[in-house]
C-alpha cells in the first residue's frame, strides 16, 4: 500500500511540474510585442542624453567636441550605458582612431581624481 501512495504523489509532483513547464513557456515572448514595445521604451528614454555631434565638426574641432561630450556625459550616465556606446561609436566612426581616443580620454577625464585640470587643450598637448 505505501509503494502506491508513493507513486501517486509522485506523479500528481511530476504533473505539477509539468504544468508549471508549460505555463512558463507559453506565457513568455521570444521576440514578440512584448520584446519590441520595451525596446521602444529604451530608445525613447536613450535619446534623452545621448550626444549629438554637429555634422560641421572635423579634424581637430572634432577632437575636441569628441572629448567635451564625453567630459558632460560622464557625470550622467555609466560607461555600459547606450548613450556612452553611442556616443563613442560616433566618434570613432567621424574621426577614426583619433576620434575614439579623445572620446575615452574625455571620459576618463571627468572621472579621475582631478577633473577640473581636465580639457581638451591639455589632453592635446600630451598628444
Amino acid at each position: 500500500m505505501n509503494l502506491k501512495i508513493e507513486a501517486l504523489f509522485g506523479g500528481v509532483l511530476a504533473l505539477a511540474v509539468l504544468g508549471v513547464a508549460i505555463y512558463a513557456i507559453t506565457s513568455t515572448t521570444f521576440g514578440g510585442a512584448g520584446a519590441g514595445a520595451s525596446q521602444t521604451t529604451v530608445a525613447a528614454t536613450a535619446t534623452s542624453a545621448t550626444p549629438s555631434l554637429s555634422a560641421s565638426a572635423t579634424g581637430q574641432d572634432l577632437i575636441c567636441e569628441c572629448y567635451d561630450e564625453a567630459f558632460a556625459l560622464a557625470g550622467k550616465v555609466a560607461v555600459i550605458s547606450p548613450e556612452y556606446r553611442t556616443g563613442f561609436e560616433q566618434c570613432r566612426a567621424r574621426g577614426g582612431v583619433d576620434g575614439g581616443d579623445a572620446w575615452t580620454a574625455g571620459w576618463n577625464a571627468r572621472l579621475s581624481a582631478k577633473p577640473y585640470e581636465a580639457s581638451c587643450r591639455a589632453y592635446k598637448r600630451k598628444r
